[in-house]
């Protein structure tokens, strides 16, 4: 009777203690004032200049010998045209052939800068069916409908919008400001690894850099009501990987268990099933427990409380579609290829896998992993070990995950002040973001690199990035500029 007793005190005083920890969760809010953009309100010649860009159709593609070189020719010269004073003011120097690196010089050179970025290349529309075309720019129900206005040349042009406006009103930063944007981060080229070189050569450390990434989501989990600014302060690793599965080969009249396209599928689904145990960072950490103290109080006893629910949580991050990702590394079978003939049994078949690696292991890890279980569905389906193998791709990028930013200093209160200066009703938390920027190059050379495009996204918007019909609202993307403006103006009250 004691011990029963004894059992139960243990269990109110836990429950007592989740509570009380419950009731303590409140959203972080900024150590400073928020910081605006000064009276500043983007206008119609703002979206006309936004427009203008977006009808130049800067698609990178994987293989050099198919880029259509004269949309990049003219990109500068748009742009020198349509942002005299920045480029007046900006010292530019071109990285590689497109790539663009400029500075902007400040009022005090001996302060270490910040780092803008942006890059002005897009995906290729090819095979996808637009409502409206994709490099018309045109406006419909109040949005702009067109590759780029997602992914990435809203935030290019908030950037250049930010510098002109400023100029006119005769700014000078405190510090050196230094913009960066590459014509080749969708194909991870090596453009953004190049200017890192070279700011390197020039003695250059930022202090902060500012890419995309996260934005003003809405529609965020937990029941949460208001836009969260999702900030992220690290990304996945990534590497492709090819599995190949070898059998005897034939005629399809004749197939058995173990031909090489079935091994192969029951291999590929074995990896992707089995992707690694979950863990949660303290930054993912972060994220919950500002989402939570913005949601109910069930959810905060929960995430107030990771002490005790840390397994409950990965376990129920890891299967949902867009927390899963944040939690472990992840599979993805994007490629396959048998048979050049309907009616034969292809001696190999082969896969691509396109692997992102959590944070908390690295590219050997993952790739081990992906090869035990492989060998587990060859000793499963009775056939020799080698008979599936799982090595890098040819040409495949190789990343390991980027380090890990402060969530907690300076830096990072700095964009909260700046969200609370232009969307006052958005909470901010960081995270880790799953796919991959050209500011994973920056972390060689900066400590506090942050991923954030300072514009609304909706469920629906998230869906269009590298889709058809990818769209902003006019509204939206004048908002979003302003926060531009205010990172900028506010730069006196950087102490770091």
């Amino acid at each position: 009777m004691v011990a029963v007793i004894l059992i139960l005190v243990v269990i109110l005083a836990l429950a007592v203690a989740c509570v009380v920890r419950a009731a303590a969760l409140k959203p972080t809010l900024p150590a400073g004032s928020p910081i605006d953009a000064g009276g500043y309100h983007a206008g119609d010649a703002e979206v006309e200049r936004f427009r203008t860009l977006l009808r130049i159709p800067t698609v990178s593609r994987d293989d050099p010998a198919k880029l259509d070189r004269e949309p990049f020719d003219r990109w500068v010269p748009t742009l020198q045209r349509l942002y005299p004073r920045t480029f007046q003011a900006f010292e530019l120097t071109h990285i590689d052939e497109y790539g663009i690196l400029m500075r902007w010089p400040g009022r005090d050179s001996s302060l270490a800068p910040v780092v803008m970025m942006a890059h002005h290349d897009v995906v290729p529309t090819d095979g996808q069916e637009w409502t409206y075309p994709p490099f018309e720019a045109e406006v419909h129900d109040g949005q702009i409908w067109a590759r780029g206005t997602l992914d990435n040349k809203l935030c290019f042009c908030g950037c250049m919008e930010a510098f002109e406006h400023l100029l006119a009103k005769g700014y000078v930063p405190p510090r050196d400001i230094w913009f960066f944007s590459s014509c080749c981060e969708e194909t991870s080229g090596p453009t953004a690894d190049n200017a890192v070189a070279w700011l390197r050569e020039h003695n250059v450390h930022p202090c902060m850099v500012l890419d995309e990434g996260g934005a003003v989501a809405t529609g965020v989990p937990l029941g949460v009501t208001s836009p969260m600014a999702m900030v992220g302060v690290s990304e996945k690793g990534h590497v492709d990987v090819t599995v190949t599965a070898h059998g005897t080969g034939g005629h399809a009249s004749a197939p058995s268990n173990n031909d090489a396209t079935r091994l192969l599928a029951r291999a590929t689904e074995r990896i992707c099933g089995h992707p690694g145990k979950p863990q949660v960072a303290d930054a993912v950490t972060a994220m919950l427990q500002e989402l939570a103290a913005r949601g109910s109080f069930a959810y905060r006893i929960i995430f107030a409380n990771m002490w005790l629910f840390r397994p409950l949580v990965g376990r129920i991050l890891a299967a949902g579609a867009e927390t899963g990702p944040m939690v472990r590394s992840t599979y993805a079978l994007t490629q396959l290829q048998g048979s050049p003939a309907r009616n034969v049994l292809p001696p190999e078949a082969t896969a691509n896998l396109n692997v992102r690696v959590a944070p908390f292991e690295d590219v050997s890890a993952a790739l081990s992993r992906a090869r035990a279980q492989a060998a587990e569905e060859c000793r499963a389906s009775g056939v020799a070990p080698d008979a599936v193998s799982v090595e890098i791709a040819e040409n495949s990028l190789v990343n390991e995950p980027s380090p890990f930013s402060p969530h907690d200093d300076v830096q990072f209160d700095y964009i909260r002040r700046c969200v609370a200066g232009v969307y006052p009703e958005a909470g901010v938390c960081p995270y880790v973001q799953t796919s991959c920027s050209d500011s994973r190059s920056f972390t060689k050379i900066c400590d506090h690199v942050y991923r954030f495009a300072a514009f609304i996204y909706t469920p629906v918007a998230r869906g269009l990035i590298h889709g058809a019909n990818e769209r902003i609202p006019v509204d939206d993307y004048k908002r979003g500029v302003e926060f531009y403006v205010a990172f900028v103006r506010g730069l006196d009250q950087l102490k770091a």
